[in-house]
């Protein structure tokens, strides 16, 4: 017999089937799950079983701070996960059940500086789904207070495993065909800075022309079964947290709004990648985010046409603005386009009229904070 009183699956089922389409997800369902089992917390996760890149997609009874220190500096030492990934999935194993030699669980740094301040005693987890090496886990923990897990609570859980690969798949559906709807991809389409999109597994759902392109290249950032990987596994780290952040963020749970990542890159200045919550309307709503990829090095590419419909400028004075925003001086402009010194001066002066400034400078600066920018083709971002 168990320890606790173990639920009725029907109840948690219909919870379970609720969330496909909930706005918050499986929030109510791990709320309800940690209640049920008699739980001090649980968490639905994305891991990698190669490199432990984790990023948390609902929890319950666990502080944020927690996850991130576990995501950033403890998740390559859970003796608990590396047992699970090494064993047959759909299934639940127990910390006091199934690990070999648990007697030594208590001289790892993860049990003294992760575990014990938690007040954790117990932890169980199975892996749901995986796809190559991206496995959604499902972990929960019982304090010293609560009883240790026994086999017949393991083979309750077993008994939801189908239940639950059916939901996330489904959600994972609705995310895509909701996410993915041709005005979301259009829009993004248009924009000249690399950008991606991600449902709220993490996974990229669709990217404009400049991040394929920067994706494309056999660089520092790529994609591995529709999840976002860097080079640097650090790097990985602070992606997946950040990324986490931002969609809780999106499903109103709090968080810093955006995120900001540096990408190393030899001998020169990095990457930046912000991270955003998308939030969106409407009762069934998902949880989303953007990733947008800045390199300072790059020369914004502004086209004429744009510039001339923004500021009513002629034909010869939108080539002349462009010229100038790509850092060249009114000489080699005048050399460039074969007009006299005299000539290219004068547009200029037309121009300030037309844009309402008195300098170059400002006029650069106003010509990239313009639309004209952000809608411009972008140059290839190099690695």
């Amino acid at each position: 017999m168990s320890a606790i009183e173990l639920p009725r699956n029907d109840v948690l089922l219909g919870h379970l089937y609720d969330s496909v389409m909930a706005p918050g997800g499986f929030d109510s369902f791990i709320a309800l799950f940690c209640e049920a089992f008699m739980l001090k917390s649980a968490t639905l996760m994305v891991r990698n079983a190669q490199t432990q890149e984790m990023t948390g997609l609902w929890i319950h009874g666990i502080e944020v701070k927690w996850l991130e220190s576990y995501a950033l500096d403890f998740a390559t030492e859970d003796i608990l996960a590396h047992h699970i990934v090494t064993q047959p999935i759909a299934l639940f194993y127990a910390s006091n059940l199934d690990l070999p030699h648990p007697e030594h669980f208590a001289d790892s740094r993860f049990f003294r500086e992760w575990v014990q301040p938690q007040g954790v005693a117990y932890a169980a987890g199975g892996i749901v789904l995986r796809e190559g090496a991206w496995m959604t886990q499902l972990i929960m923990q019982r304090s010293p207070e609560q009883p240790p897990f026994d086999r017949a609570e393991m083979n309750r859980l077993n008994e939801l495993v189908p239940h639950l690969q059916r939901a996330i798949q489904m959600r994972q559906r609705f995310a895509e065909l909701q996410l993915g709807q041709n005005f979301m991809a259009g829009s993004l389409d248009v924009l000249a800075m690399p950008t991606l999109l991600f449902d709220e597994n993490s996974r990229v759902i669709h990217t404009n022309s400049s991040a394929t392109a920067l994706l494309g290249q056999s660089g520092s950032l790529w994609l591995d079964n529709k999840y976002l990987l860097a080079r640097d596994p650090q790097v990985t780290r602070n992606l997946n947290l950040e990324l986490s952040n931002a969609i809780r963020s999106s499903r109103g749970k709090g968080g810093e709004p955006t995120g900001v990542v540096l990408l190393p890159r030899v001998g020169r200045m990095p990457l930046m990648l912000m991270i955003a919550p998308l939030s969106l309307s409407g009762a069934s709503a998902q949880g989303a985010a953007l990733l947008f990829v800045f390199d300072p090095e790059t020369v914004p590419a502004i086209t004429h046409d744009l510039i001339r419909k923004l500021f009513g400028l002629t034909e010869a004075e939108a080539e002349l603005a462009v010229a100038l925003c790509s850092g060249k001086t009114l000489d080699d402009a005048a050399t460039e386009r074969g007009t006299s010194v005299h000539t290219t001066r004068s547009q200029l002066k037309s121009i300030f009229g037309k844009t309402g400034t008195k300098r170059q400078a400002d006029l650069v600066s106003l010509l990239l904070a313009s639309p004209a920018y952000f809608l411009a083709q972008a140059p290839t971002v190099e690695q």
